[in-house]
């Protein structure tokens, strides 16, 4: 675990499998809620697969990323405002 990533400053999470599931691709949601958070704060998605080209984007954005894996075969990333 990354030294910032305290999972009591996750303000949103977003489980992307529903939107996935109907074909939607849910960066625009992410980058949107991120806008929302104020410094410190932290948002967390839920995918099938690593997102490498949002976490890309959302590290260019100027956030803190961190992605992990868990036993379930999920991925949890999260982005960090700064």
């Amino acid at each position: 675990m990354t030294n910032w990533l305290d999972k009591d400053k996750i303000k949103i999470t977003l489980d992307a499998r529903p939107l996935l599931a109907q074909g939607i691709h849910p960066l625009e949601r992410v980058q949107q809620e991120c806008a929302t958070l104020n410094p410190g704060e932290i948002f967390e998605i839920i995918t099938p697969f690593p997102p490498a080209p949002m976490i890309e984007k959302m590290a260019a954005a100027g956030f803190a990323t961190h992605m992990e894996s868990t036993a379930d075969g999920m991925f949890h990333s999260y982005f960090r405002k700064l």
